[in-house]
């Protein structure tokens, strides 16, 4: 992964005490995986009308389907970890790995202000895998952890041998009549984009795991390792957050910040500037991992994925402290979205830098290997 900055030098247009140097993407679409699912769309029949029983289809973090009879709504989502894809067993078990697949559903439930219903699981196993029923069992082990703690069941599944460890989730979850569900889109110019916690640490902690294995990188690094293989999606923060009349929109933040704040430009129609220089946003402990492994933090904190935290874009009222009721989240302050551009910048003296998304993208990494 690596952080771009486009020097903008054309068409300067002076808003809220800065220069904002106007140019547009290449590209429509935020990512080659947003395109990929523009054209999927278009191959289906369209049954987005008015007798629907689906409110949201593809496209959000969660399909939102109304039982019309009685006021309450499910939220289906589908997520899947492959071995040496999504997951590495030589830096987390399988047991840890399953945990971690079930916390990416849970994540995008929690982003629509749900609460976990119930859970489908499809697994492949490696067909030269020896001791399968052993794998088998510490694998709904992991699921056990997650459905034990926010309490929800597995209610069915499939098992099937491949070429290696393949774990496939679909959630269901629901909001109660009246509970209100966020999506991805209804910011408006002015609104300030928030984050449940700290970027980049789910990273930070894969990159000390791959320099020096788990005892060591967990005896030095315990924050960021926790991060990367137990991961705790954020399900009373989104419910949180969704009775709040000041948020206007959510996501889940698992493609890293420059991709996933790029769609919800896209899908609002509008442009982000955060609010600091890049070299603000870094904290004293990933600055410091960063330069013992000679490399830079701002990959891990832009373009870093499987976060697993919340994105969430708020009148400029909204206030916080309600959340540090919920749990020790701090969340940190991003910037503003704006109708005087396109795209995602951040400042650069009087000046300012298109951000590159760069973060993981499954379509482009498979062009790239051709």
């Amino acid at each position: 992964m690596k952080i771009n900055f486009l020097i903008l030098s054309d068409f300067s247009i002076s808003t809220a005490g800065y220069i904002i140097f106007c140019v547009m993407n290449n590209s429509k679409f935020p990512s080659n995986e947003y395109e990929l699912i523009e054209r999927i769309q278009k191959c289906l029949p369209d049954f987005r009308n008015s007798e629907s029983s689906y409110e949201e289809m593809i496209g959000d973090d969660a399909a939102v389907r109304v039982n019309r009879a009685v006021g309450e709504r499910l939220i289906i989502t589908a997520d899947i970890s492959v071995e040496d894809v999504h997951f590495s067993l030589n830096t987390m078990t399988l047991e840890e790995a399953a945990y971690r697949a079930m916390v990416s559903n849970l994540s995008d439930c929690a982003a629509m202000g749900a609460k976990p219903d119930s859970a489908l699981v499809q697994l492949v196993f490696p067909k030269n895998c020896t001791g399968i029923t052993p794998s088998v069992e510490n694998i709904y082990k992991g699921f056990g952890k997650a459905c034990g703690r926010w309490k929800f069941p597995i209610v069915g599944g499939d098992l099937s041998g491949g070429d290696k460890w393949t774990i496939a989730i679909t959630l269901i979850g629901s909001a109660a009549p009246g509970e209100r569900v966020v999506k991805r889109r209804g910011i408006c110019d002015g609104d300030v984009l928030w984050v449940t916690g700290t970027p980049g640490e789910s990273s930070a902690g894969l990159a000390a795991l791959l320099q020096w294995g788990r005892e060591k990188s967990t005896e030095k690094y315990p924050q960021f390792v926790n991060a990367h293989i137990t991961p705790v999606p954020r399900i009373n923060e989104g419910r949180a957050l969704a009775a709040c009349s000041e948020v206007h929109a959510m996501m889940d933040l698992s493609d890293g910040l420059s991709k996933d704040i790029a769609t919800l430009c896209f899908d609002n129609k509008l442009g982000f500037i955060f609010e600091k220089q890049a070299e603000e946003y870094g904290y004293e402990e990933m600055t410091v991992l960063a330069d013992r492994l000679n490399c830079d933090w701002r990959n891990w904190f832009f373009h870093g994925g499987e976060e697993y935290e919340l994105l969430f874009a708020c009148d400029p009222s909204f206030q916080p402290g309600a959340l540090h009721k919920l749990s020790d989240v701090k969340p940190l302050r991003l910037g503003v979205f704006t109708s005087q551009f396109s795209g995602v910048r951040l400042r650069a003296g009087d000046d300012t830098v298109f951000l590159e998304p760069e973060s993981w993208d499954h379509v482009k990494s498979a062009h790239n290997s051709q």
